[in-house]
């Protein structure tokens, strides 16, 4: 994004300050070229000869510079990534001992865009030269021909200063060409990433029009009901089918999802976005505590507390105008879960669907943020993604998941008949 709204954006911007001295160039090759014919027609055949020849030496380096170009750019934004990624996740590498594992990688593909660079280099070099030397040539080889026209008498002295003159108008113009066939292939390249990027389209159709849906949230795909005014625990050995549900439920995925027998597909995206809340490892953006939580000084307080979030707000200078930092770095991995939760809960969405929102916390806390939690929610539909007995002691409905399909659905104390579903709980707990 940053190198899309900096240097690909400028050069193709470039190109429409090009533009205007490269029409000029063919303008003043056709005037050149008519008057220098009225002078002599050899002469005005050469410089126009002259001209198409510089093209042909020039294209050709010019391919090899938007070639590099294109590989130079590709590697400067696999870099760039890669960059982004260590910085986020520096502590997670230093911990499982991948930090020497990254500084290889990214030592090579430094040398990889070293490499490209001097591709680069190599061939805007040679641009540059030819930009320079080949008008002069040009200029050069006519006041040769002009200077053997006078000397046989075909032409005066003062028609050869002339063409001397007007050949180095030419020539001046011709370089200003060879510039924005430059600006061009800068541009290409440039163009081509943001058109890249502006064709890309959300994979969610927003084709209906419905609204005011009621009833119980069906997924069809895993056989999952989240009951209205329920909370509903959902548990699976593992998080990600439940998550996946929990997507298609929200309409983050095409799928054939209901809501009280109305397809979500069929519901306006906006209806559902606005009553439907789905809250996983949300991004926390640069901005302050009372920005991230969106809502006014009494509920974003109310919201807080019902998280458990009170330290993240302590140390934030108790203030809702402390600042959250870019990615919440400045928080550790628990009050980060926990500032999320609670931005969920100031939204006081219709229905959340919640995975794992309490993961990275202890078990007093998460104890705590449960109890809070499913009394701030009471009478709305709440859907958790989560085994902790914690969660389950609270629930209205509890929906078992294997395999990301539903095996059964009651409450706690009738799933805690089976074993298989006993032994996944009891697990959590010990």
């Amino acid at each position: 994004m940053v190198n899309l709204s900096t240097q690909d954006a400028h050069k193709t911007g470039s190109f429409i300050f090009q533009l205007g001295f490269g029409w000029m160039g063919v303008v003043m090759l056709g005037v050149g070229t008519g008057m220098l014919w009225n002078i002599a027609p050899v002469l005005g055949v050469v410089i126009a000869g002259g001209v198409v020849f510089i093209g042909f030496v020039v294209g050709p380096v010019l391919s090899r510079l938007q070639h590099h170009q294109i590989a130079y750019r590709a590697s400067v934004a696999t870099l760039t990534g890669q960059a982004a990624d260590v910085v986020g996740g520096l502590r997670v590498l230093r911990g499982v001992g991948g930090e020497d594992q990254f500084s290889r990688r990214y030592r090579a593909a430094s040398a990889d865009l070293r490499e490209a660079g001097y591709g680069v280099a190599r061939a805007d070099s040679w641009v540059q030269g030819l930009r320079t030397s080949l008008p002069l040539a040009l200029i050069a080889v006519i006041t040769w021909v002009a200077a053997r026209l006078a000397l046989g008498g075909s032409i005066s002295v003062g028609e050869l200063s002339a063409a001397f003159g007007m050949t180095a108008l030419v020539a001046q113009h011709s370089g200003a060409m060879i510039g924005m066939a430059q600006a061009v292939i800068a541009a290409q390249v440039a163009s081509r990433r943001l058109t890249a990027f502006f064709n890309t389209r959300s994979d969610i159709v927003d084709e209906g029009a419905g609204r005011g849906a009621e009833g119980p949230l069906r997924d069809p795909g895993s056989s999952a009901v989240i009951e209205p005014g329920k909370l509903t625990v959902v548990v699976s050995a593992e998080a990600k089918p439940a998550e996946a549900a929990m997507e298609r439920l929200a309409r983050y995925r095409e799928s054939d999802a209901e809501w009280g027998g109305t397809r979500l597909d069929a519901l306006a995206l906006d209806e559902v976005r606005e009553r439907v809340l789905l809250l996983r490892e949300d991004y926390l953006f640069a901005q302050s505590l009372g920005e991230t939580l969106r809502v006014d000084e009494a509920k974003a307080l109310a919201a807080i507390e019902a998280a458990c979030a009170g330290d993240v707000h302590s140390s934030l200078g108790s203030s809702l105008e402390g600042e959250v930092t870019n990615g919440g770095r400045n928080l550790s991995g628990g009050q980060r879960q926990r500032l999320r939760l609670a931005r969920a809960l100031a939204a006081d969405a219709e229905v959340l669907l919640a995975v794992e929102p309490t993961s990275a916390v202890d078990a007093h806390t998460e104890n705590l943020i449960a109890s809070r939690m499913s009394a701030v929610r009471k009478g709305r539909t709440t859907a958790v993604v989560t085994a902790s007995p914690l969660w389950l002691a609270r629930a209205d409905a509890v929906v078992w998941m294997v395999d990301g399909k539903v095996r059964a659905a009651g409450t706690h104390a009738e799933l805690s008949r089976q074993r298989e579903y006993r032994a996944l709980t009891s697990r959590q707990e010990s």
